[in-house]
């Protein structure tokens, strides 16, 4: 900031010493001037580099930094100010401001959004482990939060009073096959039926009714491979139907969840294509498209949240994760585009420093639209073909609103 006020500093010197010449002398309490009361319509002021809001009358110091208010002449006759520039050089930049310009053109943009994502577990390879019953862990397959486990091997033993009763009515049952027959052959499938509800696999029922005797320590068995999350439990641990033991999530497919700021909204949909890069992977890229959009708009920053799949076979994408994402669209044919440099965004209006034929400068508002590779799509404020200052603009913009600031001032009754 101060660096920007000091080149207003040598601009505004430049200004004065280019005008010392022609200056004249204000009376000693110069009054408000309203647009085309003085037949020069010229008037000078005195100003503060620093803090172009300080304007005096007279000469003096700036209350807030102490500098010398510095001479400065302003034009209010017309009706948005227009800012005159050095000469041209012979390399076509204007002197002392290296100003470089260029045309308005009409183009064919591609929809294009440079955004960032975040890899996530995808949803549909996550299972939640619980118990179906109350008891007592022992064995546990995995002991700390990342441990893999492999899709079939012994995941925890659990005793549990409740599958011990459950095995008990398995086993009368089967005595009753023998006695009665098929007359008892509803009351087996009960009983079969209850353990499968306590989420006893079949292996298990199997192994009770080939043993016939109660297993009192129940082996539960991984039901996919995964790495084990939010682990709570331990050997020894009593647990019941509540408790979410762990949760085994399976990253050989992987989500990336995106977000798309308002102004591309409009035109994203599905099945878009997207690569996807990460500085974690150098030279690596992944190609995907746009399989969901979530419906809700996020309340702080408004973006539109998007999921895209990706094979992750060779592990090397791994949750939370920060990716790039590109994600293209079709072609927007004649649209009316500037370069982005030539923005000039405050945050409350854009605006653009355009030449005029006789080469002096004006500040004009426009509305953009979408963005492509720093090319910006123009709605209005501008034609085809109009001049525009892509370097340098920013100094013609200041000494605009410095001239915008004093008009307003002048030109307001006092009360």
């Amino acid at each position: 900031m101060q660096y920007f006020y000091a080149i207003l500093f040598l601009l505004a010197s430049v200004t004065v010493l280019a005008e010392q010449d022609h200056s004249t002398h204000l009376p000693s309490k110069a009054q408000p001037l309203e647009l085309g009361a003085d037949s020069s319509n010229e008037i000078f002021k005195f100003i503060c580099p620093m803090h172009p809001q300080i304007i005096r009358d007279h000469q003096g110091i700036c209350p807030i930094c102490g500098m010398d208010l510095v001479k400065k002449k302003f034009d209010i006759s017309a009706q948005s100010p227009v800012i005159g520039v050095n000469k041209i050089g012979a390399d076509g930049l204007k002197q002392g401001l290296a100003i470089r310009t260029t045309r308005v053109q009409k183009t064919t943009l591609w929809q294009y959004i440079p955004t960032f994502g975040k890899v996530v577990p995808n949803k549909n390879n996550v299972v939640h482990i619980h118990t179906r019953s109350i008891g007592w862990l022992s064995d546990l397959g995995v002991v700390s939060e990342g441990d893999y486990i492999n899709k079939g091997e012994l995941l925890y033993r659990l005793y549990s009073p409740e599958i011990v009763s459950a095995q008990q009515d398995l086993l009368l049952a089967l005595q009753n096959i023998k006695r009665q027959g098929n007359k008892a052959q509803p009351l087996l499938n009960s009983a079969r039926n209850r353990l499968k509800l306590l989420n006893l696999s079949d292996v298990v029922i199997k192994l009770i009714e080939k043993g016939k005797k109660v297993i009192n320590d129940v082996p539960f068995y991984a039901p996919q491979s995964g790495v084990a999350v939010e682990l709570i439990v331990q050997n020894g641990m009593f647990v019941n139907r509540n408790i979410q033991l762990m949760k085994l999530e399976n990253y050989s497919s992987v989500w990336v969840e995106a977000e798309v700021l308002p102004l591309q909204q409009q035109w994203v949909k599905k099945n878009l294509s997207v690569n996807i890069e990460t500085d974690a992977v150098p030279n690596h890229r992944w190609e995907s498209s746009i399989e969901y959009i979530y419906p809700i708009i996020d309340s702080k920053t408004q973006a539109l949240k998007i999921r895209l799949p990706l094979a992750n076979q060779d592990s090397l994408l791994k949750p939370n994760m920060l990716v790039n994402v590109e994600i293209y669209g079709g072609p927007k044919h004649e649209v009316l585009a500037i370069p982005q440099e030539a923005i000039i965004d405050d945050g409350q209006q854009k605006r653009v420093v355009v030449q005029q034929a006789d080469g002096k400068f004006s500040v004009q508002k426009v509305v953009t639209g979408m963005v492509s590779r720093d090319i910006v799509e123009i709605y209005s404020g501008l034609n085809e073909n109009d001049k525009i200052v892509i370097s340098g603009q920013f100094l013609i913009d200041s000494e605009s609103q410095i001239q915008s600031n004093l008009r307003r001032l002048l030109t307001t009754p006092s009360h």
